[in-house]
């Protein structure tokens, strides 16, 4: 049995200082953030710098078990599970042809994944997965600054770092998670053909397993974006995910201390996405799967829709230790059960 390998690719925009998480959720677009900080994880610099390191809770990406970190560059072991074969940590991603690179991009389509054994189209009748189990899995979040862990201590306390190190300790076999979240960015920076980094095009050239889209929603309401145009654009990321024969989760928006109508519009968000997303596809199911929406609004607000003082970070906007725990522990009972109906769990 192959001991659990996690892998945390963190993005940070061209140009930040130091990677470490600057963007808020109500930055402009474009701020410069990071999903990991680089005296906590191992990351130096910007996109583009591709050197591998550690997060506090894990051993190397180079071959220990656990969540190695490493910068979302173009290096080889940067990009490790992604496109660089035989690169440090990149076990089980993307060599070409390799029988155990569970969700490697087919050869013959656009975004196209190789199936997982050739069944990822069959249908079971009983309404659960019917597709083989899988080798290892890969798992991509995109979003913005609360997904790329701003607001904790360090980087290794983020809920994505936290659920990263939790699945690879459940997975039997290796686990890749790529943390492709960016402070500041909205719906859309995540959309098709964006150009932007941490867009779902990033998520899909990685062949996940799993993509999460975790987006609080405030840089979306100072953008100007509206109800409409909000959910038409996350229906749009389902889609072009379900394109690449890939089943994607949401986490819902969360509560912040803004103006009355602004924290009603981000419950009414929740609600609306929890009506549209809380069932999806998956493949070999010919039913939709559920759960696959993971609801954090309520668990973090107070009574008048803020922040709740005691996971509040202290602007009013991002969370501490203790909100990002409760991020994690909601996102983990919707993504394990999925995760390991798919691979084997310890």
């Amino acid at each position: 049995m192959r001991r659990a390998l996690a892998l945390l690719v963190f993005a940070c925009l061209a140009g930040s200082a130091s990677c470490s998480g600057a963007g808020t959720d109500d930055a402009a677009r474009g701020q410069a953030a990071a999903a990991g900080r680089g005296g906590d994880a191992g990351t130096s610099g910007g996109l583009g710098s591709g050197t591998a390191g550690k997060t506090g809770q894990a051993g190397s990406a180079s071959g220990g078990s656990g969540a190695g970190t490493a910068n979302n560059g173009s290096g080889a072991a940067g990009r490790a599970g992604a496109h660089s074969a035989g690169s440090a940590g990149s076990a089980g991603a993307h060599s070409a042809g390799s029988a155990g690179s569970a969700g490697s991009r087919s050869a013959g389509g656009a975004g196209g994944r190789a199936d997982e054994a050739g069944a990822a189209g069959s249908d079971d009748e009983g309404g659960g997965p019917s597709n083989p189990e899988l080798s290892s899995f890969k798992l991509a979040v995109i979003g913005s600054s609360t997904a790329a862990g701003e607001g904790a201590s360090s980087s290794s306390k983020g809920w994505v770092s936290l659920l990263a190190s939790s699945l690879a300790t459940t997975v039997s076999g290796d686990f890749f998670a790529f943390n492709l979240a960016v402070g500041g960015y909205t719906t859309s920076e995540l959309m098709p053909g964006s150009g932007a980094k941490g867009s779902i095009d990033d998520a899909v050239e990685r062949a996940p397993n799993l993509i999460v889209v975790s987006l609080a929603g405030s840089n979306d309401l100072s953008a100007g974006t509206s109800t409409d145009t909000f959910l038409a654009r996350l229906t749009t990321l389902r889609d072009y995910a379900r394109d690449a024969g890939i089943p994607l989760f949401f986490v819902s928006t969360a509560p912040k201390d803004l103006s009355t109508s602004d924290k009603q519009t981000l419950k009414s968000w929740t609600e609306q996405m929890k009506t549209t997303f809380s069932s999806c596809w998956v493949p070999g199911q010919r039913s939709d799967y559920s759960p696959c929406f993971v609801d954090i609004f309520a668990l973090l607000a107070n009574d008048s829709l803020g922040v709740a003082s005691e996971y509040s970070a202290g602007d009013g906007i991002h969370l501490n230790d203790a909100g990002h725990e409760v991020i994690f522990e909601a996102a983990r009972a919707v993504v394990e059960p999925y995760v390991c109906s798919r691979t084997a769990c310890h």
